[in-house]
């Protein structure tokens, strides 16, 4: 009996790994995809934040051997910023903690399902008997008042489930199925929905997608204007500042395009699409166009980056001892661009570097394709040519 048992365990396994190797065939590219996408993630993540840690321990060491310090004094690492305002002390015992409050309002999110059910029941009643002129348009600010809804509810969803689920994902979900849902009442096709969401053009005939992705260019000037907001700040940690993003971008490029290389993707506009992963969308569409590369595609892996370190970053960070607030700020900025920089909100301290590392990464990268010289070197790295 013992040996029955053991032949049908042998042959069971033999079974799961001839399964295991027939999956791996069939999808290796998605696992290369994969394998890219995140280990590109936790390089970048762990070489931006390690190398600001290293560099602010160099910098605490220099000025405790400067003249006037004492020879006994602690190592102490902190955020360098300007002291907040004095608070006027009340007549009342103690202070009460914070209410949790929810993104966006009660009063917008009701106004955008006000709006996406007023416009969806507009647009369907004049579908038959309207022209086109009138058709698309309504139909496209059903999508977009939609989309901005779903949005808005996903991230209002309870923590527990928004950190496993971002809102993003919520959103994508939820629009796909009324996308669904619109294609079976207008007894179209879920994939022509799709192709009207976006249409490729502004226009008359454009799609949300088009108006979404026109945002893009206003949401790039308010990086500039983000960062000359905190302009103090960056002078007070320069060092800091320089050596994350210097790590971040020139890793970031030349670290995934020796990636791509080594693990033989078949697909040079796929190689190329993974260059942009760490780069926030509206610039990464820029770097995807300057190196030829696929820009959706380029986009989806920049969406796929950002949801892994929204959901996973500061565990990842906190899991390897990295407690700084500018290491994990510069390093989750660097890493996962607007998405995770949004997860770090609550990190008071770490936040503002997030946002900083964010937009000089995306910079950075963008600066260095844009020189033919370097430009021509990640392309032979990336594409052995």
């Amino acid at each position: 009996p013992t040996r029955s048992v053991l032949v049908a365990a042998q042959d069971r396994m033999s079974h799961l790994v001839f399964l295991f190797a027939w999956f791996s065939v069939k999808n290796i590219k998605i696992l290369k995809i994969l394998t890219v996408i995140v280990g590109g993630f936790y390089f970048t993540l762990l070489s931006t934040a390690g190398s600001v840690v290293g560099i602010r321990k160099l910098v605490a060491l220099s000025s405790e051997t400067e003249p006037g310090t004492s020879d006994n004094a602690d190592v102490d690492i902190q955020v360098k910023k300007s002291p907040a305002p004095a608070v006027p002390v009340t007549s009342s015992s103690s202070p009460s903690p914070p209410l949790a409050t929810k993104p966006f309002s009660d009063a917008l999110v009701r106004q955008l399902r006000i709006g996406t059910i007023l416009t969806g029941i507009l647009a369907m009643a004049v579908k038959q008997s309207s022209t086109i002129m009138i058709t698309t348009p309504l139909q496209s600010i059903f999508f977009l008042l939609a989309t901005l809804h779903n949005f808005c509810f996903g991230a209002r969803l309870p923590k527990a489930f928004t950190k496993v689920v971002h809102p993003l994902v919520t959103c994508t979900t939820l629009t796909w199925s009324m996308a669904l849902t619109w294609a079976v009442l207008t007894k179209s096709t879920f994939r022509s929905m799709l192709q009207h969401y976006r249409v490729g053009r502004l226009g008359i005939q454009s799609g949300a997608g088009d108006v979404l992705l026109f945002l893009l260019g206003p949401a790039v000037v308010s990086l500039a204007i983000s960062m000359y907001d905190r302009r103090k700040l960056m002078q007070e940690n320069f060092k800091e500042v320089i050596t994350g993003v210097g790590v971040s971008s020139l890793g970031g490029l030349f670290g995934t395009a020796a990636a791509v290389r080594f693990l033989q993707l078949a697909s040079p506009s796929l190689r190329l699409s993974l260059l942009s992963r760490n780069i926030t969308s509206p610039l990464a569409m820029a770097i995807a166009s300057i190196l030829g590369a696929d820009v959706s595609l380029a986009v989806s892996m920049v969406v796929v980056t950002g949801l892994i370190g929204a959901n996973f970053g500061a565990s990842i960070l906190t899991a390897f001892g990295i407690r700084d607030a500018v290491a994990r700020g510069l390093g989750i900025g660097a890493a996962a661009h607007g998405l995770g920089t949004a997860a770090f909100v609550n990190e008071q301290d770490a936040f503002p570097f997030a946002a900083i590392s964010m937009a000089l990464t995306a910079t950075a990268c963008t600066c260095l394709v844009s020189v033919p010289a370097i430009k021509k070197a990640v392309l032979q790295i990336a594409l052995g040519v």
